[in-house]
């Protein structure tokens, strides 16, 4: 016999072995993102660049976030090399890391079987695996999300003042990564807290408090930092007046908020109750999350219905804690998420970890209790084949896929009334057949996930987005071309917007006279342009295809700086080889 602690070690290792091979498969041929890549180059220049997070090798801007997951790519290009895999390997590394800190997070919410099952979810959730993959800093928020909820349940059952404060300023970090994001969980730590620790209503409050106050310290401590640098400090893209807090709080603050602010039409579809099922919106939320999502809804319900049928909440305050926990950070991610408007895949990893806790705690509940009670086996072959049907709807995965889903339901259902028969004449599960019931239920369960998972990785998907983005081939002709033609130049070229030079930035590390932010902020004047040229520190520049260039009707809508461009400059993008229209020779 297998020892049961060596069975478990097993099995979690099974299942971060299978979440690893979904993160890392395939992971050279998943592009990178030039605008965040061209930063980390930048950044690995100078000890100025590094802190500051700068977008180009000068200095002069910097990226639209605090640098910190930046950090983290800096240091993985310094070791292996700058390349796309390099520079994901830190997101894959956290999305994968992610999988035992859940275990370790629903185990002491729960028990083990809980938080295997969790797990499992978690390694082969859709949403997951794609943003893991992808050349953004969301994994590493979420994973620092879901080690600073374990601190807290932590604090909150031992009564840990260090491990409250730990993890208040665990989300502080997770704050610094993709701010705004990381607060999502913030409503339910607060449920988890109030309702598990022990202690008067001030004590529990003044400690609270102190968690609070240690998140605020690491929240805006590069902020504060950085504003008290002396010097000349570079323009965050983004921000509308230089400011560090400005790009934090408004643009990807309050901006974010404004249902209409920078929505590119049809990119988020249509926001409403069920768009995280909709299998035919621009973003397939329901393939990515919906699989689980319904799962995790229709089997949560289940417990919970059954539990108060049970009166299982009686004298068990702390489970009742975890289940509000759990409740209130799913929530709380659905409804921000079906409201908003400007969604990307990558922001449900706010929430992704709750949908995995709240679909593995349900089953392992549900097949715990069906071992003596023959409603509750009812109510989990209901839900696994409810949720199986409901999946293949939201996920739309032609193929053998959907045939072994429902053939796997199906089967499921018929073990189930079998498991009533048996229990009707007075048998019961043993505990190595509650877990096995709990496996089968999650297997069948995780069928569609893994296919659309696999998927994923075989289509070498990301989720990143890649403003700037040109052909490797184009780059290099460009490259070549400046190098050829820039007579010592200080700029290798001007550029408008600044996401336009990110590949040739993230490929020659050279510097870029960025023109504008983000929108219609110049950082530069058509005078201080016109200087720059004469004075031979640029002499091209580079530009998007805009619409106003298209006939003299449309230029007199250019802002003043791509009219004074037009008026300026000659087109030599045929010759550099990205196209016409793309580059232009300047004149003073």
């Amino acid at each position: 016999m297998i020892p049961r602690r060596a069975a478990r070690a097993a099995a979690l290792g099974a299942i971060v072995a299978l979440g690893a091979a979904l993160r890392f498969g395939a992971f050279a041929a998943v592009p990178a993102n030039p605008f965040y890549d061209a930063a980390v180059r930048s950044m690995s220049l100078s000890w100025h660049n590094f802190v500051l997070g700068a977008f180009e090798p000068g200095g002069s801007v910097s990226v639209d976030k605090v640098p910190v997951d930046l950090w983290l790519q800096v240091a993985s290009v310094q070791l292996f090399g700058f390349s796309s895999t390099s520079l994901r390997l830190p997101e894959a590394l956290a999305g994968t890391l992610a999988i035992p800190l859940l275990y370790l997070l629903v185990r002491r919410l729960f028990d083990r079987r809980a938080g295997l099952a969790a797990a499992a979810a978690m390694a082969v959730l859709p949403a997951a695996v794609l943003t893991a993959r992808s050349d953004t800093m969301d994994s590493v928020m979420m994973a620092l999300v879901v080690l600073s909820a374990w601190l807290v349940l932590r604090g909150a059952q031992e009564r840990s003042t260090r491990s409250l404060l730990l993890g208040g300023a665990v989300l502080g970090l997770a704050f610094n990564v993709k701010l705004f994001e990381a607060l999502v969980v913030v409503p339910a730590l607060v449920v988890l807290y109030c309702l598990a620790a022990e202690g008067s209503v001030v004590e529990r409050a003044r400690r609270l408090a102190g968690s609070g106050a240690a998140f605020v310290g690491v929240a805006l401590s590069w902020l504060v930092a950085v504003s008290l640098l002396p010097g000349r400090r570079p323009f965050p893209i983004g921000s509308t007046d230089g400011s560090v807090w400005n790009v934090v709080f408004v643009f990807n603050g309050t901006q974010r908020l404004d249902a209409a602010a920078a929505l590119r039409p049809g990119r988020a579809g249509t926001s409403g109750p069920a768009r995280l099922l909709d299998p035919a919106g621009p973003l397939h939320l329901g393939g990515v999350i919906g699989t689980e999502l319904l799962a995790a809804l229709v089997l949560g319900a289940a417990a919970v219905v059954g539990a108060l049928v049970l009166r299982r909440g009686r004298g068990g305050r702390r489970s009742w804690a975890s289940v509000a926990f759990l409740a209130v950070w799913l929530l709380t991610g659905v409804v921000l998420f079906t409201r908003m408007r400007q969604l990307n895949v990558r922001y449900l990893e706010a929430m992704t970890p709750s949908v995995a806790a709240v679909l593995g705690a349900s089953v392992a509940w549900l097949a715990s209790q069906a071992a003596r009670r023959p409603a509750m086996t009812v109510a989990l072959g209901a839900g696994v084949v409810a949720s199986v049907a409901g999946s293949v709807v939201s996920a739309r995965v032609a193929g053998s896929a959907t045939v072994a889903a429902g053939v796997a339901a199906a089967a499921f259902g018929g073990g189930a009334a079998v498991l009533v028969l048996l229990a009707r004449s007075g048998r019961r599960l043993p505990a190595s057949g509650v877990t096995a019931l709990t496996a089968a239920a999650m297997a069948v369960v995780l069928v569609l996930p893994l296919a659309v998972s696999t998927r994923v990785v075989a289509g070498g998907q990301q989720d990143s987005g890649r403003p700037g983005a040109l052909p490797v081939r184009a780059v290099e002709s460009l490259s070549s071309f400046l190098r050829a033609h820039r007579h010592g130049a200080r700029y290798d070229v001007a550029t408008l917007p600044a996401a336009q030079a990110g590949p040739l930035i993230a490929r020659d590390g050279r510097p870029v006279l960025v023109l504008t932010s983000l929108g219609s902020t110049s950082l530069l004047s058509t005078d201080g342009l016109a200087d720059a040229v004469h004075a031979g520190r640029v002499r091209y520049a580079l530009v998007a295809r805009v619409r106003c260039w298209r006939t003299p009707a449309t230029r007199r809508r250019c802002t003043p700086m791509a009219r004074w461009i037009l008026a300026h400059g000659t087109d030599v993008g045929a010759q550099a080889g990205i196209g016409r229209g793309r580059l232009l020779r300047l004149r003073a």
